[in-house]
């Protein structure tokens, strides 16, 4: 079992800088991220006393994905607008910083590290060298490290060429992850079945699904039942199948880091 022993009280937060999904056929897909995978994790961790920093590939604010404005995410309508207004105020006072500047600089300071999800992970974040620095650096300090539902695609990140291997998934190849740090690593993300519901409202089909990814690179994927909470922890990693597994999925990351802090 892997715990946080940092005294710090600083959150990493990488979101992607992306707002649309490339499909087949050269169509695209608006996305962004989630609302409640940002914003019910974020709530908890900031209630806990941590201070959340928020870095994206080009420093900019994230969008967020206008399908996840719904309350069927949330416990109920009130908890949904109470979410919203939490986001939209912690994303207008942030000092938003680029992922390369942030790898640059180091991540010593910070205590874990959270990726939110929605489609948007799997553009620019999956082959974004800033971001598999700051895996790399997280992977060895042995520091929490969160992802939920499309997230954990952006672990493809931290392998010597993710994109060469990006380009022969949306080829419909089978490449090959060469240095992948979480080889081996049990993970879930959204599964197969939940993606194939979900591309029905799009204009057309996915490149690829992000499980087929993970899987690809050389992760054990271990998914549960459809739009039903799992998560999966493993060493310092833990992910989140979907927007349902939120709520567990927070809960176990404050277990990681220790319990919650007054």
């Amino acid at each position: 079992m892997t715990t946080s022993t940092s005294s710090s009280r600083r959150i990493l937060v990488v979101m992607s800088s992306a707002q649309q999904l490339a499909l087949q056929g050269h169509k695209t897909h608006n996305t962004g991220y989630f609302l409640n995978e940002l914003g019910v994790p974020a709530k908890r961790l900031t209630d806990a006393g941590y201070e959340l920093v928020i870095a994206t590939p080009r420093g900019n604010v994230p969008a967020m994905d206008q399908s996840s404005d719904h309350a069927m995410f949330f416990k109920n309508k009130e908890e949904h607008e109470e979410i919203k207004a939490f986001v939209g105020d912690l994303l207008r006072h942030a000092s938003i910083q680029t992922t390369g500047a942030v790898a640059e600089q180091g991540t010593g300071d910070y205590a874990a590290l959270f990726l939110p999800g929605g489609h948007a992970p799997m553009t620019d974040l999956m082959v974004d060298p800033g971001l598999g620095d700051i895996l790399r650096q997280f992977h060895a300090a042995a520091k929490p490290t969160a992802l939920i539902c499309h997230a954990p695609t952006a672990l493809l990140a931290a392998q010597a060429d993710p994109v060469a291997f990006q380009k022969g998934m949306e080829a419909g190849e089978q490449p090959s992850a060469q240095d992948f740090t979480y080889q081996g690593y049990r993970v879930t993300v959204y599964a197969n079945d939940e993606e194939e519901a979900t591309e029905k409202t799009f204009e057309a089909p996915m490149l690829y699904y992000p499980a087929d990814a993970l899987a690809q690179g050389g992760a054990e994927v271990q998914n549960g039942e459809a739009m039903k909470p799992n998560v999966v922890r493993d060493r310092e990693l833990l992910t989140g199948q979907n927007p349902f597994s939120d709520e567990p999925f927070v809960g176990e990351l404050l277990d990681m880091l220790g319990g919650a802090r007054a």
